[in-house]
């Protein structure tokens, strides 16, 4: 591939350098604005360029030596390469562009995280020959790890355990490893693809993992009804103490990568649902459902995950004081029959990253509800929805809680009103 001179003049949605050659636009992953640097071609597409750094001709004085030593090779992380300031004005930068496609140029408020490093409390490793990594961004080339600096220190104690568990077990129908603690606990997964559980056998080296909590998970993906979960070593159950009770939550549910910024999230949202009946659409394992509850009139939690209701539902029992309905079912399917029994003031959207169908963008719009808070880790989707919900509603306040550090991704909370509504 040929090499070339490129000066960055801009930063891309997904957190990539952006220049040019002989005219066309090219993206340069993990490079800075004012930045001059000599690339290779990695893809030619019709209306622009892929390119890979070979050498910083001139730094930008905002970037640093990156921590983690697959940096170049992982596309997980962003930002390792520049100060943390600049992390931060480059996201709050992507995101005031975005949101302008949806006719907000108002303030972006900005909550950061306590830590940059070592706050995932949650990871996926791929798979191959037994070996534990990634695949290298947008390929599927493979990279072994040994640690992950965004993971919590927990996490990265686990991996070489499960390295020697690979190597002391023929698990060839292993697809990938995820990791999720739960405070003090820690859940080892392992997926394999549906149909494999009579070719798991004669499992050796489980004595490995004590303390810890093991399972076989067999599907496509750990988070569907679709995926049979067994626990095999340690407890069945990961327990999260909440208001001095001990509440059962399921290895398989979603919950926030980052704990420190998840309970500034919630908090944030509590604001707005006060003395209100509130709907929290795509509710998970409650939590955020329980923590409305304490200050707002009644919630409504609406989940499609069985076991993410399950455990919304234990959670609910153990907190009878508080007025909650958890229903189990798709939002788009759910929500209208809820808002037309029931006189809604304030509907809480945490959809995941594909957004929100357009028939729960309209049930909300022909409802007349009058405030929505629109959470999202994916701001692509996000502005797509609001640019809907914006002919109806008005855009009173943006809020970032950097729940990826080093990572493009961020969560946004967008708060909006009805048009006219007093």
């Amino acid at each position: 591939m040929s090499e070339n001179i490129v000066e960055i003049y801009d930063i891309s949605y997904e957190g990539a350098g952006v220049g040019r050659i002989n005219g066309q636009i090219v993206f340069v992953p993990k490079t800075l604005k004012g930045e001059k640097v000599r690339v290779r071609i990695a893809r030619k597409l019709s209306s622009f360029l892929l390119a890979e750094v070979d050498e910083v001709l001139h730094k930008s004085d905002k970037r640093i030596e990156a921590k983690c030593p697959y940096f170049d090779q992982c596309g997980g992380c962003n930002f390792q390469h520049c100060q943390e300031d600049e992390e931060r004005n480059i996201k709050l930068e992507i995101i005031k562009k975005e949101l302008a496609k949806a006719g907000y140029f108002g303030e972006i408020g900005f909550e950061e995280s306590d830590r940059r490093y070592a706050y995932r409390n949650k990871l996926k490793l791929e798979v191959l020959n037994g070996k534990l990594g990634f695949f290298k961004a947008k390929t599927r080339e493979f990279f072994e790890i040994a640690s992950c600096d965004i993971a919590s220190k927990e996490i990265n104690c686990a991996i070489p355990k499960v390295k020697t568990f690979l190597s002391q077990n023929n698990l060839q129908q292993l697809r990938s490893v995820y990791f999720k603690q739960v405070q003090n606990q820690l859940a080892i997964c392992f997926l394999f693809p549906k149909g494999a559980e009579n070719l798991v056998k004669n499992i050796k080296k489980l004595e490995l993992f004590d303390f810890f909590s093991v399972f076989f998970a067999f599907g496509q993906v750990l988070e569907s009804n679709y995926t049979k979960i067994f626990n095999i070593y340690g407890d069945s159950k990961l327990i999260q103490n909440i208001d001095k009770f001990e509440v059962p939550v399921d290895v398989s549910s979603f919950n926030q990568v980052n704990d420190n910024v998840a309970e500034k999230l919630y908090a944030y949202i509590e604001t707005f649902c006060v003395g209100k009946r509130v709907v929290n659409a795509y509710s998970g394992q409650g939590l955020l459902t329980f923590r409305l509850a304490k200050s707002a009139k009644f919630v409504y939690g609406i989940e499609y995950q069985v076991s993410a209701h399950e455990s919304a539902e234990r959670l609910c029992n153990l907190f009878a004081g508080y007025k909650i309905e958890n229903i189990c079912g798709k939002v788009e399917e759910v929500l209208p029959e809820v808002l037309l029994k029931d006189r809604i003031d304030c509907i809480v959207l945490d959809p995941a990253r594909e957004g929100c169908q357009i028939s729960v963008l309209e049930a909300i719009v022909k409802s007349r509800l009058k405030e929505v808070v629109y959470v999202s880790c994916n701001f692509s989707t996000l502005v797509r929805d609001l640019r809907y919900l914006t002919e109806y509603y008005d855009i009173f306040s943006i809020k970032i809680f950097n729940m990826f550090p080093c990572c493009v991704n961020m969560e946004t909370v967008a708060y909006l009103r009805r048009k006219g509504a007093v």
